[in-house]
């Protein structure tokens, strides 16, 4: 799946931080529906058609709420397509119930639930889908205005009815647009700079990088191999002993470098979890099944996404590094992880915990599935391979 030019996948941590808009929509519109129905009942013709309205109106708000949620990210245009589509049918449907007997169209309600609906929907779809999907409700909005009009008992020109319909739409939705637009464009602007500072710096981090490699290397010589010769120089002769501690010291320098050299970043990353949390690396590590080393085809951000949700998981206190495990297999041109994460806290707890890195899961990630059987959480997902 390409990544969309929205917040939710550029900042998923922002379009977390942004989602009480969107509860704040989904409870204030059909409370506003409700209220302005009851404020001008005399205005109702059709009570059935009208409670209708007001149906579809929550049914949006409750699509809106439960589809903006970190466990069920991205949204998608699908959720957009519901939420507009209701709210426009639930302003069809209050247009219908009102219908020869609405004196004044600043009494329907339609047209800015469907603004306020668009709006919360900013953080999670791109401008170009927004402005699409104001511009067909405010369209929809304005025949229905234009129909009303003539038959309404005021006897204002139908004009005044569709200035007064399609406003709240056209500000609120062309405004959601706009905010998208400039935010996923400020967001793109400062990765570009970032890649360039990163890439201006990567000759010198590779210089970095050899010289703690070879300390390392020069580390274990000192310890084994330096002490060995001294003695061997120190001694009249070289006797079996000496051949045989010197084949031990070559077998276990040779393990080191192949383990060294066979080892990925998510065996590192392990590791660490397990020497904080006091357990073995090396029974950590038997854990990790990544024959092909495919692990070191994730990108930067996906390895980022993974690497924060062990830690995460680590930090708050509920994995079990030495009953969890990670397995990576190769079909055809992807590969597929099986992440098993041991759990100490109770379910509910360790989701609150881990739902903003599940968010930055779901975007690096877009299969994720996760399933939790107690005590153990499962994630399944893919990526490519490059």
């Amino acid at each position: 799946m390409t990544p969309e030019r929205t917040l939710q996948q550029r900042d998923p941590l922002a379009a977390l931080v942004a989602r009480p808009a969107g509860y704040l929509a989904a409870v204030v519109v059909p409370l506003y529906a409700i209220g302005a129905t009851i404020l001008h009942r005399d205005d109702v013709s059709n009570p059935a058609l009208a409670v209708f309205a007001i149906v579809l109106t929550l049914m949006a708000g409750i699509a809106l709420a439960l589809q903006s949620s970190p466990l069920r990210a991205p949204l998608t245009s699908r959720t957009l397509v519901l939420v507009v589509g209701c709210s426009a049918l639930a302003h069809a449907v209050n247009v219908t119930a009102t219908w020869s007997t609405d004196a004044s169209a600043r009494d329907d309600w339609g047209g800015p639930a469907i603004g306020l609906y668009v709006l919360a929907l900013a953080p999670y779809r791109p401008a170009k889908e927004l402005a699409t999907a104001t511009v067909f409700a405010a369209i929809l909005t304005g025949v229905l205005d234009v129909a009303q009009a003539r038959n309404s008992p005021s006897g204002l020109p139908p004009l005044a009815f569709v200035v007064v319909g399609v406003t709240p739409v056209l500000a609120m939705g062309l405004a959601s647009a706009a905010f998208a637009d400039v935010l996923v464009r400020s967001l793109d602007h400062w990765r570009v700079r970032t890649d360039r500072a990163f890439s201006a710096m990567s000759d010198q981090r590779g210089e970095s990088i050899a010289r703690s490699v070879q300390q390392d290397r020069v580390t274990i010589l000192n310890q084994e191999v330096v002490p060995f010769f001294s003695e061997v120089l120190a001694g009249e002769t070289v006797t079996e002993e000496t051949r045989d501690r010197a084949r031990q010291i070559a077998d276990a320098i040779r393990s080191v470098m192949v383990a060294e050299a066979d080892r990925t970043w998510l065996d590192v990353v392990l590791e660490d979890v397990a020497r904080s949390s006091r357990v073995g690396g090396d029974a950590l590590s038997a854990t990790v099944r990544d024959e092909e080393r495919l692990a070191e085809h994730m990108s930067a951000d996906q390895r980022t996404a993974l690497r924060a949700l062990i830690v995460a998981l680590h930090r708050a206190g509920s994995l079990k590094p030495d009953a969890s495990s990670v397995q990576i297999t190769a079909t055809k041109s992807r590969c597929k992880v099986l992440l098993r994460a041991a759990l100490e806290c109770d379910a509910n707890d360790a989701r609150a915990d881990i739902a903003p890195f599940l968010a930055v899961m779901r975007v690096a990630f877009t299969d994720l599935h996760v399933d939790h059987d107690e005590p153990t959480l499962t994630l399944r997902f893919s990526y490519e391979q490059r």
